[in-house]
């Protein structure tokens, strides 16, 4: 029997074939170079303005639209996070978690529609999806930063918004040895907490510059609080009534409230070892690994309120936007099967926790093969993994009680019976509900890459280069979950065993002003615990809602560069196309819905699921990428750049699960959420015109249009699905509709057997391929230096699209992300000293079209931050250094469709940082 060959390991044989030809043959050494980026001499900055002088070089020099920033010297990053450093540049937001930066946006396009390379590699991502999460790497390992607006042939394609390339120091960047090392201790202004953070780099080259090798390592400690309430979502077209009647009609209602103390220990480890040889002047060879570790230990305190539109005693309806921005829910008004009386809830539970652990491995060659021939081989691999199925927990203890909405203010408001001014009602009144473990799924993703790429420089003052190559990436994703849940005591029937579970009072501290900021709290662990003493553990199991996307991409692409004088004006016209095939095969586990079983309350249900089926897909498609870069040198300060360009962002791995997983049911809240394995990528026709202005040493005006023509948005959108429960016949039990309470069976010595068949409808929300878009802007930037040493660098980013939403309408598509952007810096440089404030500004932007409850949208207010820094250089070797964040405490806010349905507020707080670094 003949044994099935791997295609993708005979392609990486042949490229490790090649390789190790290349190792044996005669050598050269070459500077180390991003895939995509242009040939370039290292520049070495030691302050400010030299590093924005190395940057404007970059910019000036290359072939495409593009931005960076490079480190002020080795171990300088300009921020404590990569991403807040990035959104200084023109055309980039980012999205915070905790106050740090965490995933980029560039001109609108959020992170599945950017590429991320580390060092031209695309290194695993431990989220669902493909966007890169910054807060899991150290700034201090970074040198470099570039964002590619516009593509070549040569970069790899999967950025429709643009491509981030980071560059990390390698030995042959530094003569001999260099070592560096900095501590500092960040304060955090709501937990108020130090914590410490150091770094440490070590570089040496020898035996006569022909080697080199160098270890970077970084921990990082954070004791973080961060303050927020939320709503988790507005239910549109609702009845409004109790008892007694009807109170509106056509209404939105909030789900729930909470309001929540979030404190976190966060804990960032990164190491990086490299080795370089040159065996000979034709030859470099560069191998390196990273490790790195960021642990988020979560811990939520949350004084919590459901919401019911049928037991609503009083209320006030905004005629405009049908809100119900003040009600109350009470003790008793209910009609007959309603929902039950209200409870004020204490929260408990670790699901914002994260465990993500990284790791790579790659080997580069560099090879002058002869004058004129140049070649690069790269082959890597990276593993990465959020470990969370089966870890988290979420507990809720209640006490039945009357509470009012009060959303007429500035901050909404939820007041409870009993609390207020240090007030607490008596804590026997407290009582057992829901507890679950493993919410949280498990993320694992895998990516080898193997590449090949050629540089042919001809004899010609015309035909000046040729690039081609090729390109090879498997990656499989996968994601499972195990969980458990125990119901025994809810409904808030059984009293609270107080001592056993440690219930006591709970302090909100720096909370938000007028709201409640002392409730109950207890221990989650030990109230697990009593459920198992007493017979009801909660046992987590493997959900049948797994699956595994195996993607295998192969890409060839072809490069020219031309180069000619117009009445003595340099012309650089650079045409290429890049061909790239998909191969997607998806494995998915399903454990379809058999049955809903209610509390005695019929406010809380259990889904019934029976065994996993397997489900297996694929699929393929292929993409012709073109690209035209011409770049006039109008004059020896003046560039004119004009670029055409095709460009593709794929699927989300995770949406090509064709699997479903159900949420808890509710009454009025059955929801679920799956994939759809026939999505197909995002494809973009684009156009750039660009005017670059260095008119001084450090001085720089630059203005950029823009125009992209998207196909086949993928957009989450919600949609009603049927499912017939299996029969039950025979069986004790209590079958129920939750829509429908007149349906339900609560007894547990009655036979279900009238409700055989039932059929539930549920919200279900999927990805699927929407309408096209075109999304239109422009950049303006300048950079400007003083010889007197102050500086000051400014731009703004202002995009649109031909989408016209209408907040009176279904929200069936539009752009998430897409909001304008300004950045504003002042900086001082002189002698020892240097100085700056920042302030970025990120416009209101949508956030979601679908909040994954009801297909109702999310948006997000804008958000000003003001950051600041200083630093003081003792001598050649010490430096005492200063850094705030958001030193003004700005909140993020998030609403509903409209201003006055609120979905979140969230404090993060500042962050200020004191420190020294010493280089020798």
């Amino acid at each position: 029997m003949k044994t099935k060959q791997n295609p993708f390991l005979l392609k990486h044989t042949a490229i490790a074939i090649a390789v190790a030809g290349a190792i044996s043959a005669a050598p050269s050494a070459l500077a180390q170079q991003p895939a995509g980026a242009d040939d370039f001499e290292v520049i070495q900055v030691t302050g400010l303005r030299n590093s924005i002088k190395a940057s404007m070089a970059d910019k000036k020099t290359s072939k495409v639209v593009s931005d960076g920033i490079k480190a002020e010297d080795i171990g300088k990053f300009p921020d404590l996070n990569v991403a807040e450093s990035l959104q200084r540049i023109t055309g980039v937001s980012i999205d915070r978690d905790g106050g740090e930066g965490q995933a980029v946006t560039i001109r609108g396009f959020g992170p599945e529609f950017n590429t991320v390379l580390v060092n031209g590699r695309q290194i695993a991502s431990e989220t669902q999806g493909r966007e890169f999460n910054f807060d899991s790497v150290s700034a201090e390992q970074i040198v470099g930063a570039d964002v590619f607006k516009t593509s070549t042939a040569t970069m790899q394609e999967g950025g429709i918004g643009g491509t981030v390339s980071l560059i990390t120091a390698r030995p042959f960047d530094y003569e001999g040895f260099t070592a560096l090392a900095s501590v500092k201790g960040v304060y955090e202004s709501l937990s108020e907490e130090v914590s410490p953070a150091f770094s440490g780099l070590v570089s040496n080259t020898f035996n006569d510059g022909t080697m080199g090798v160098l270890l970077s390592l970084t921990h990082q400690e954070r004791d973080v609080q961060i303050n927020r309430i939320q709503t988790a979502g507005w239910r549109p077209g609702q009845t409004i009534q109790n008892a007694s009647g009807v109170l509106f009609e056509n209404a939105y209602i909030p789900r729930n409230w909470d309001q929540i103390v979030d404190q976190q220990e966060r804990t960032r480890t990164n190491a990086n070892l490299v080795f370089q040889f040159a065996p000979s002047d034709d030859l470099t060879i560069t191998a390196d690994g990273f490790v790195s570790k960021f642990e988020v230990d979560s811990l939520v305190t949350d004084l919590a309120s459901w919401f019911e539109p049928d037991r609503v005693g009083s209320g006030t309806l905004n005629p405009e936007t049908r809100t119900l921005i003040q009600f109350t829910q009470e003790i008793g008004n209910f009609p007959v099967g309603g929902s039950g009386n209200p409870a004020t809830d204490f929260v408990s539970t670790t699901r914002n926790s994260r465990d993500i652990n990284n790791h790579g491995f790659g080997l580069n060659v560099e090879w002058l093969i002869n004058d004129v021939l140049t070649a690069e081989f790269d082959l890597n691999t990276s593993e990465a993994e959020n470990d969370r199925a089966g870890k988290d927990r979420f507990n809720v203890v209640g006490i039945i009680n009357n509470y009012e909405f009060d959303g007429t203010g500035g901050i909404p408001t939820v007041t409870h019976d009993g609390f207020g001014n240090g007030n607490l009602p008596d804590a026997s009144l407290s009582r057992l509900h829901y507890n679950e473990k493993g919410n949280q799924p498990t993320f694992e993703d895998k990516i080898t890459e193997a590449k090949a790429d050629f540089t042919y420089l001809p004899d010609s003052s015309t035909f000046t280069q040729a690039r081609f190559g090729a390109y090879l990436q498997d990656r499989e994703k996968s994601a499972f979950q195990i969980f458990g849940n125990q119901c025994a005591f809810c409904g808030y029937g059984t009293p609270a065993p107080n001592d056993v579970i440690n219930f006591r009072p709970f302090t909100a501290e720096n909370f938000f002003p007028g709201l409640i900021d002392t409730f109950y709290t207890y221990d989650g662990d030990a109230y697990v615990q009593y459920l198992a003493d007493q017979g009801f553990p909660i046992v987590p199991t493997l959900q049948g809602n797994g699956y595994t996307v195996n993607e295998e991409i192969t890409s060839l692409y072809m490069d020219f560069t031309f180069e000619y004088d117009l009445d003595d004006m340099p012309i650089m016209i650079n045409i290429g196309a890049r061909y790239s095939e998909t191969d997607i095969d998806v494995e998915a586990s399903q454990s379809f819905l058999t049955d809903i079983i209610p509390t005695t309350d019929l406010t809380l249900f259990s889904n019934v699921f029976g065994p996993a089926e397997q489900i297996v897909e694929g699929g393929s498609y292929a993409n012709l990428l073109p690209s035209v870069n011409v770049k006039f040198e109008l004059t020896d300060d003046m560039v004119l750049r004009f670029a055409v360009y095709d460009s593709l962002t794929r699927p989300t791995v995770s949406q090509l699960s064709p699997a479903t997983t159900f949420n808890e049911p509710r009454r009025q809240n059955l929801t679920a959420q799956g994939g759809n394995p026939t999505l197909k990528p995002f494809t973009s026709e684009n156009w750039d015109i660009s005017y670059e202005w260095y008119y001084a040493d450090t001085s720089l005006f630059s203005f950029a249009v823009f125009n992209k023509e998207v196909q086949d948005f993928i957009i989450s959108l919600t949609g009603e699905e049927l499912y017939t429960l299996s029969d039950r016949e025979g069986q004790p039990g209590a079958r129920c509709n939750p829509t429908n309470s007149a349906q339900c069976d609560v007894d547990p010595s009655t036979l279900a057997t009238e409700l055989v068949g039932l059929q539930e409808t549920y919200l279900v929300t999927r990805p699927q391929n929407s309408e096209s878009a075109r999304v239109t802007g422009y950049e303006i930037a300048w950079t400007h230096a003083w010889e007197n040493g102050f500086g000051i660098q400014a731009n703004a980013t202002i995009v649109d699209s031909d989408i016209e939403v209408n907040a009176d309408e279904n929200l069936t598509f539009a752009l998430p992300g897409l909001g304008d952007s300004q950045n504003l810096i002042l900086f001082y440089e002189k002698d020892n000293f240097q100085a700056r404030i920042a302030y970025n500004n990120r416009e209101a932007f949508l956030r979601q079209i679908d909040n994954g409850f009801n297909g109702e949208p999310v948006n997000t207010e804008s958000f000003g931050q003001w950051d600041i820094s200083a630093s003081y250089d003792i001598d050649e070797t010490f430096t005492v250094f200063f850094e705030g964040i958001n030193i003004t405490e700005e909140e993020l806010v998030q609403t509903g469709r409209f201003a006055d349905q609120t979905y979140s507020i969230e404090d993060n707080g500042s962050r200020f940082a004191l420190g020294v670094r010493a280089k020798f």
